[in-house]
């Protein structure tokens, strides 16, 4: 029998927003638009302690955002720390984290959390410290290869705990995860990460540009898809800015 989910409440945390191409997020998008993207993470309330899906950017990145032209709008207020401090939970009360992957936006917080065991795909692990040359840029070892982290090492779908599910969404990376949430009041909530970057991913089954493969990455979509269905899931994309800044309360308990 299906436990009852563990997971009390979820945040919605603000990692900052930057511009970045639209034809990194949509396969087959031609010309040099950009638009301004959200980087958001997610803290759980459970019954087992804090739990954290993603930590946002290292500050040490914003500088190389700066010159790339990207136009970073991230402060230390956007840091793991700063966001958590808002919902008043500190780095110590965070018992868990999972990361749906290595780049550099949803894993510069680890090292505020030496205490956290870290849940990662061994596939993600294993590409990061040696990521092809086209995807290397993405990936900053010094936010993972951190002594003494305390990884967990999944190889594929996995339960963290009661009501937080990681889904093998592999395509952006070699090891990308969704999460399967389940909250008591608004049912099953589906984190997509960088599987889907914006709305129209999933609703077109168009995989995103900055895919290390394209044809894994449009399967993810499709899984997403099929367990949209099956739970009548809400899902979340990875970074639409108009997504997170009209429809989402930001810091906000949903449970």
């Amino acid at each position: 029998m299906r436990k009852k989910t563990a997971v009390k409440a979820m945040y919605v945390l603000d990692g900052g927003t930057f511009l970045y191409e639209t034809a990194m997020m949509v396969f087959g998008k031609t010309g040099e638009t950009h638009e301004r993207i959200f980087t958001p993470f997610y803290a759980f309330d459970t019954e087992e302690g804090w739990v954290l899906y993603d930590t946002g950017w290292p500050s040490e990145a914003v500088p190389l955002l700066e010159g790339m032209g990207w136009e970073p709008k991230i402060t230390e207020e956007n840091s793991a720390v700063g966001q958590l401090g808002k919902i008043g939970v500190s780095p110590s009360d965070v018992k868990k984290i999972i990361v749906s992957h290595l780049h550099v936006d949803h894993a510069g917080g680890l090292q505020f959390f030496p205490d956290a065991q870290v849940y990662v795909q061994k596939d993600e692990l294993s590409y990061a410290y040696y990521p092809n040359s086209f995807q290397a840029l993405a990936y900053a070892r010094e936010t993972f290869a951190i002594p003494d982290i305390k990884w967990e090492i999944l190889e594929g779908d996995g339960a963290i705990l009661p009501g937080l599910t990681a889904i093998l969404a592999n395509g952006h990376t070699p090891g990308l995860q969704g999460l399967v949430v389940e909250l008591h009041e608004s049912g099953f909530v589906l984190l997509c990460a960088d599987a889907c970057y914006l709305r129209e991913n999933f609703e077109q089954s168009i995989p995103p540009g900055n895919t290390w493969n394209a044809v894994l990455a449009q399967y993810a979509l499709k899984r997403y898809q099929a367990l949209q269905a099956i739970l009548d899931a809400r899902f979340f994309p990875g970074h639409e800015y108009d997504f997170f800044t009209k429809e989402v309360e930001i810091g906000t308990a949903i449970a």
